[in-house]
């Protein structure tokens, strides 16, 4: 039976619903106590007085095995995992909490196959984070991927929910240990053999013995997406034949190739759900590939895919060439004085910090069966995964190190990892929301989504860190930019301001004001801020070319003409002060 909405769980996580219910526990959204509106996932193992002591142990080590590997996922498709605890004789791990639905509940409020080109497009996103976790040393497989654990979130995004009986590959087992799963969606290697074709198992025919491996998993998201397109679930480890899923979605695109109707997502599905793992896609890349060549309008790839890691001391080059913006981190061209995305002024000469070796984790201790207590059992964290010594800042520096890298994704989850710990502090929301900001910047042209959510999620951790420290003026820098990208302009130019008046000398908050201003189409605004940012420093070149800009869009060629050679005489490599200035002679018809 599940705890009532409202019990406080280890002292920070107030149950606020209940997302789903098992025979071994429940998952429940809980709030972070005193911070209303930030919300986590809680799974419970719950130990039943009348389970039996085998039993006990089996669920525990499994419970165990799950957080052992959450602990070690990283990826933008695989909900964090951020600590374990103990309480009334219970055992707890805390998750990210994934807003959106499953893909289950969707097709019963659907009533009828989901949109084939958003199931492709869901179904390339599982395709990388199998890739992933299939690229661990040994590889894990999920093995029990299906509709019902696969959410989609409000901006389209998917994650991966369940690793509850995920377990690393074991070249050296011929079969394995459990065989669980759902059937609809598990391979052959499920049930331990493969038959030959045309033949049944039985005790006479019991097949030749094999393990789940990671083509495992590629059978099931063929199954996973039968269910999807047809609103059936497809027959317990069998291939469907060519023509059957289209006769149960004849809305299905097809394609002529010569005298033959083909449907190209049918044929992905029946190669995923081949008997033999030799026939299927031999990687979750492959499956990738040939889903979006089934897109109606194909285009290069839009997601970010991460690599595992397999080494703690594996190399990761930093890029020597251009100039890191100690502000918003943006690399520019070599040579540049002033940041072309923020304005900031640039130090020459600087050089990137050197890359260092991956933290080492210690050694997880598993949970150990216990007979339940009775009297209720104080909270007490159980032993996890933590960075050297316990402290936050050795997550905190590992961070800064995979963002001064551009890995974004793996220096988000370290500074998250160091939030875990407990009181947030200033440098690490502050470094959190750079390390939004910038993985947001680095995919603006390919995912306009995943931008926009990240930018968001940036924001979020500036204004934290402006509440924990009132006169930083970085993070108001900061918080303003992301405004800025986010199209905002009314809370984006009343941040500026507030840095304005923490540093009235600095022309960078000046040049992003009369961005701000410009980008409204509020001119005499804008040239105000420009003029004063020169009155400050009137070397700044990007502000020269931003004013000589505006002064084409306001008919004023002459004077666009004057300011733009200053920009150029200042910054001789600064393409856009020249864009400019030949569109200014071009309006003055000057090019002679």
């Amino acid at each position: 039976m599940p705890l009532p909405i409202g019990t406080i769980l280890d002292g920070k996580f107030k149950i606020v619903q209940v997302l789903g219910e098992g025979g071994m526990g429940t998952v429940y959204k809980v709030e972070l106590v005193g911070r209303p509106g930030y919300y986590r996932a809680v799974k419970e193992l719950l130990i039943n007085l009348n389970t039996s002591a085998e039993e006990r142990r089996s669920a525990i080590e499994r419970f165990d095995k799950e957080i052992d590997l959450l602990f070690s996922l990283k990826h933008p498709h695989i909900p964090s995992f951020l600590l374990s605890f103990q309480e009334r004789g219970n055992y707890y791990f805390v998750m990210e909490f994934v807003p959106g639905q499953s893909l289950d509940k969707m097709l019963e409020k659907n009533k009828g196959p989901l949109n084939e080109e958003d199931v492709i497009k869901w179904m390339m996103q599982v395709c990388e984070a199998l890739s992933y976790i299939h690229s661990f040393n040994p590889p894990i497989i999920l093995r029990d991927l299906k509709p019902g654990n696969v959410m989609v979130t409000p901006s389209g995004d998917v994650q991966l929910i369940d690793f509850g009986i995920a377990r690393r590959f074991d070249p050296n087992k011929r079969t394995n240990t459990e065989n669980l799963g759902t059937i609809s969606y598990a391979s052959p290697e499920h049930l331990g053999s493969l038959t030959s074709p045309g033949q049944r198992r039985s005790p006479q025919n019991p097949g030749k013995l094999v393990q789940t491996d990671a083509r495992s998993d590629i059978y099931s998201l063929g199954a996973t997406m039968y269910h999807l397109l047809t609103n059936y679930e497809p027959d317990p480890i069998q291939t469907p034949a060519t023509g059957s899923i289209r006769a149960k979605n004849p809305r299905l695109r097809i394609v002529r190739v010569g005298n033959t109707v083909v449907c190209p997502v049918e044929q992905v599905i029946i190669k995923a759900m081949q008997q033999n793992p030799d026939q299927r896609f031999q990687n979750a890349e492959a499956m990738r590939t040939a889903l979006q060549h089934c897109l109606p309008n194909y285009t290069p790839p839009s997601t970010v895919q991460i690599p595992a890691v397999t080494s703690a001391n594996a190399t990761i080059l930093v890029p020597t060439n251009g100039l890191i913006c100690p502000r918003c981190g943006f690399q520019n061209r070599p040579g540049a004085k002033f940041c072309k995305r923020d304005g900031q002024p640039l130090t020459q000469g600087a050089t990137a910090v050197p890359p260092q070796a991956r933290v080492q984790y210690a050694a997880r201790a598993p949970i150990q069966a216990r007979p339940i207590a009775s009297q209720p059992i104080r909270a007490r964290p159980v032993a996890v995964s933590a960075p050297p010594a316990g402290d936050p800042a050795t997550a905190s520096r590992s961070g800064l190190q995979q963002l001064n890298n551009k890995n974004y994704v793996e220096a988000i989850n370290q500074f998250r990892l160091a939030l875990s710990f407990g009181k947030p502090s200033y440098e690490v929301l502050y470094n959190l929301g750079r390390a939004y900001r910038q993985y947001g910047q680095s995919v603006k042209e390919k995912n306009k989504k995943l931008f926009n959510e990240n930018l968001k999620l940036a924001a979020e951790q500036f204004e934290q860190a402006i509440r924990l420290k009132a006169d930083a003026l970085d993070a108001f820098f900061q918080l303003g930019m992301s405004y800025r990208d986010l199209a905002l302009y009314a809370q984006a130019s009343a941040t500026f301001k507030k840095a304005q008046q923490l540093a009235p000398q600095d022309p960078a908050i000046y040049y992003q004001l009369g961005m701000v201003a410009m980008e409204q189409g509020y001119n005499r605004d804008a040239e105000k801020y420009f003029q004063q940012g020169l009155k400050i420093n009137p070397e700044h070149a990007l502000i020269l070319a931003s004013l000589g800009h505006l002064y084409i869009r306001t008919g004023r060629a002459r004077s666009a003409i004057s300011t733009l050679l200053q920009a150029t005489q200042r910054e001789p490599a600064l393409p856009d002060g020249w864009y400019e200035l030949g569109r200014a002679y071009m309006e003055t018809r000057e090019w002679q």
